[in-house]
C-alpha cells in the first residue's frame, strides 16, 4: 500500500504540473505531494517559505537627474517606419533607432528626417495629469517632436518641452554630454485622460540634430500589474476531496 501511494503521488505531481505552469498550481502540486507521502513536517515548512514569498516583483528604480523611473517604464523598441520622411529636408534614414529605446543611456539614435515608431511592450505609456513622456537628446540644439500619426501635414504633432538639463557628472549619465529632458503630454495628441499607449506614436527631427538617448514614461503601468486569476475547474475540486480521501486512508492503513 505504502509503495502504491507513493507511485500515485508522482502520477499526479507530474499531471497537475502539466496541466498548468501557474505559480499557484505549480505550488500546490508540491502540497499534494507531500500530503500523499505523509510527510507533514515537510509539508509544513513548504507552506512556511510559501507565505513569505511575494507574488510578483517590484521593478528596480533608474534614477537620472530629478527623474525616477520603474525599470520597465523605458521604451522597448524604436523601428523606423518605411517610405515617410519629415517633409523639407533630405531624405537620410535614422541610424540606431533601437538606441532611443533601450534603457541604456550610453547608446543613442539619431532620427535625421524618419518617422520612428516607439514600442512599449512590457508596460502601457499612461496619459496621467501633465507630462507624460521625457524624452532624452543632446543638449537644447537637438529638438523632437512626437507624432500621433506618419502624416507630417494632418496628424497630431507637438515639439517637446524642455524640462533640465542633466550633466555628464550624474551618475547614470554615462556619456560626455549634457543631456535635456524633453516633456511631452499626451493630451496634445488627443489622447483621453488615462489613454494607455503601446505604439502608433512616433519620435520625428524637430531642429538640426535629433539625437536621442533614450525615452521613458512618467505615467507606466505594467502589463501584469492585474493579471488574470486562473479560478481552480469544479472537477478540481473533486480531485482534490478523492485525493484528501486517499491520504486519510494511507494514514488509517
Amino acid at each position: 500500500m505504502q509503495l502504491f501511494f507513493r507511485q500515485e503521488s508522482r502520477v499526479f505531481w507530474r499531471f497537475l504540473e502539466f496541466l498548468s505552469h501557474q505559480y499557484w498550481c505549480v505550488n500546490f502540486t508540491y502540497i499534494l505531494t507531500e500530503l500523499l507521502e505523509g510527510n507533514m513536517k515537510r509539508l509544513l515548512q513548504l507552506l512556511l517559505v510559501l507565505a513569505v514569498i511575494p507574488l510578483g516583483s517590484t521593478a528596480n528604480a533608474v534614477t537620472i537627474g530629478t527623474f525616477t523611473f520603474e525599470s520597465d517604464a523605458f521604451a522597448d523598441d524604436a523601428v523606423v517606419v518605411p517610405g515617410v520622411s519629415v517633409p523639407g529636408s533630405v531624405t537620410s534614414p535614422a541610424t540606431n533607432p533601437g538606441g532611443a529605446a533601450d534603457g541604456d543611456f550610453g547608446t543613442a539614435a539619431n532620427l535625421n528626417s524618419s518617422f520612428v515608431e516607439l514600442f512599449f511592450t512590457d508596460n502601457f505609456l499612461i496619459n496621467g495629469p501633465g507630462d507624460d513622456l521625457v524624452v532624452f537628446t543632446n543638449t537644447n540644439n537637438n529638438v523632437v517632436n512626437l507624432a500621433a500619426g506618419t502624416d507630417f501635414f494632418t496628424s497630431p504633432n507637438v515639439q517637446g518641452r524642455f524640462g533640465e538639463f542633466i550633466a555628464p557628472a550624474d551618475p547614470a549619465n554615462p556619456t560626455p554630454f549634457f543631456f535635456s529632458a524633453q516633456l511631452f503630454d499626451l493630451s496634445d495628441l488627443g489622447f483621453a485622460d488615462g489613454a494607455r499607449v503601446s505604439n502608433a506614436i512616433y519620435l520625428t527631427r524637430g531642429g538640426i540634430f535629433s539625437t536621442v538617448w533614450d525615452v521613458a514614461a512618467l505615467y507606466s503601468e505594467s502589463v501584469t500589474t492585474n493579471p488574470t486569476p486562473v479560478p481552480l475547474p469544479a472537477a478540481g475540486w473533486l480531485l482534490l476531496a478523492g485525493l484528501g480521501g486517499l491520504a486519510a486512508l494511507r494514514r488509517s492503513t
